[in-house]
């Protein structure tokens, strides 16, 4: 019975060092992560947990919706899309051939009108809203990132400009691991204090030299953009993008704590149907329903290369502004990504989009080494439904 005690008297000792080692080096956000996730038996976030955190919403307004083609599913699945459906956890598969939708198929318990995480598409639509700004001439991409953030950008680091930001080419000394629960990323996503995380990095190479995929660009963006909008992001983006679009369904875009800053570089919780029309917005080169939201010159800039060396010295010919670019059957091919393998896959020349949403990607990069392995079969597919 003593052993049993000193053992118990052990561990609650543990217990007790370890939180207060916890909370006096900061890291209080893995209470956040543990409580919602792991002890919620995931090993990662999931797509359809957007009330976990504080949230603002990107009003749907003046709604038009999609036509539907008279041949709707008329085409079956391939085997091969299926297959891949059901080892990646596909909630939705969306295929549109100019205006009109030409498959749509949702999975467990998923529908035209069930929100799903962004993940880092949310990086393609923080540029599309950048450029909504450009248009309004509230900014300039040329422009200091230091002028506007004084207390984020050190003087020294001035040659630091939003254009940077939107094409990875920083040069900031932020980390992108995402296996690591201490690290910057893990504290940006279950952390409530963005702008205190956000302070004391600098440049450690000139801007514009390299790209690297960093998290904490977007943060910095977002909040350029909160200055020169004098609104929240999602209430500039809820005005000026979202109802602009028509959007069918309202939007969530997770923030940090209550009334607090959007976490930009992820968590915007919207339709695949919404989605999608993001990716139309840019194959109309800005314009949507007669009126050009973007500047087409914007748009063009974003979805071309950055051609710069990467972090392993490759030319950066699969990245724009915030959006991935690659080529597939000789067809350029522009698109957003996710982590979990949620994408909107653009093809102008063939007047396509494709939308899928889902649980997981593929971890294999075999055909393109800046390109996860499932988008090829996608790719495939909306070929096919198309021919």
């Amino acid at each position: 019975m003593k052993f049993l005690k000193k053992i118990f008297k052990g561990f609650v000792i543990f217990l007790v060092v370890l939180n207060l080692a916890i909370w006096f080096s900061g890291n209080t956000h893995i209470y956040k992560g543990l409580t919602d996730t792991y002890f919620q038996g995931r090993l990662k976030p999931t797509i359809d947990d957007p009330d976990i955190f504080y949230n603002r919403v990107l009003h749907a307004k003046n709604t038009k919706s999609w036509k539907e083609s008279p041949l709707m599913n008329s085409k079956p699945l391939s085997e091969q899309v299926n297959e891949s459906n059901k080892v990646f956890g596909t909630k939705a598969f969306l295929v549109i051939k100019g205006d009109e939708i030409i498959h749509e198929s949702y999975y467990d318990g998923y529908s035209k009108d069930k929100i799903s995480n962004s993940f880092s598409m949310a990086k393609s639509i923080l540029s599309v809203i950048t450029g909504i700004a450009v248009k309004e001439k509230r900014l300039s991409i040329e422009e200091s990132v230091q002028s506007y953030l004084p207390d984020f950008v050190q003087e020294k680091d001035k040659d630091l400009k939003i254009k940077h930001l939107l094409s990875m080419t920083s040069g900031m000394n932020f980390k992108e691991s995402y296996g690591n629960p201490i690290g910057f990323m893990a504290k940006a996503y279950y952390g409530t204090d963005l702008k205190e995380l956000t302070k004391g990095y600098e440049l450690e190479k000139e801007p514009g030299s390299e790209y690297s995929y960093l998290g904490g660009n977007n943060l910095l963006l977002g909040f350029v953009l909160e200055k020169v909008t004098e609104e929240k992001v999602s209430d500039y983006g809820s005005r000026m993008l979202w109802e602009k679009l028509g959007m069918e369904n309202d939007a969530k875009w997770i923030l940090d704590h209550e009334n607090g800053d959007e976490k930009t570089f992820t968590g915007i919780y919207a339709t695949a149907r919404d989605f999608a029309k993001i990716g139309k917005l840019y194959m109309n080169y800005g314009n949507m329903y007669g009126e050009q939201i973007v500047d087409s010159s914007y748009v063009i800039q974003s979805i071309s290369p950055i051609n710069v060396p990467d972090v392993a010295g490759e030319n950066t010919d699969y990245y724009g502004y915030s959006w991935w670019l690659t080529t597939y059957k000789g067809s350029k091919v522009f698109y957003m990504r996710g982590i979990l393998g949620q994408y909107v896959i653009c093809v102008p020349d063939k007047d396509l989009i494709i939308t899928r949403l889902g649980q997981l990607r593929s971890k294999e990069k075999t055909k393109d080494n800046n390109a996860p392995d499932d988008l090829w079969s996608y790719l495939e597919e909306g070929f096919r439904l198309i021919e």
